[in-house]
């Protein structure tokens, strides 16, 4: 059981600690497109960068690099270099970060169930959904 879940009045200095580290955590996987960078890793990997590119509508290769970089440095994603001429670059969900999926799933779900949609996003043709920018 997650400290989180003990019933306490006042939240512990354990708890308070969890949350941080939870709050951490969440600021760094709500970056826009570091969640369908995971999801599609999660589709079929492993998985180069251009076909990444090709899979989530919209993002640009400065954005998909610093996610991936990102999720590396989280160790939610592993790259793999092949000592290859030209180079080959793969990258794959780790253990850590196909466990992650799951929770992710459930968040999508909950979401689903529980949130009525938003204008933040917008359909594609396709019927992807994609960030919709907003006017500063």
């Amino acid at each position: 059981m997650s400290k989180l879940t003990q019933v306490d009045q006042d939240l512990t200095k354990e708890q308070t600690e969890e949350c941080l580290l939870v709050h951490s955590a969440w600021n760094d996987l709500t970056k826009v497109w570091t969640l369908p960078v995971i999801h599609a890793l999660g589709l079929k990997q492993p998985a180069r960068f251009n076909e990444l590119k090709r899979r989530i509508h919209g993002i640009s290769a400065t954005s998909l690099a610093e996610r991936l970089a990102e999720l590396d440095q989280r160790k939610v994603v592993e790259r793999k270099v092949y000592p290859e001429t030209p180079p080959r670059v793969e990258y794959a969900l780790t253990k850590k970060g196909l466990e992650l999926l799951i929770i992710l799933d459930g968040l999508a779900k909950w979401v689903v169930k529980w949130d009525k949609p938003s204008n933040n996003f917008a359909r594609t043709s396709d019927e992807r959904v994609r960030p919709v920018a907003r006017a500063k």
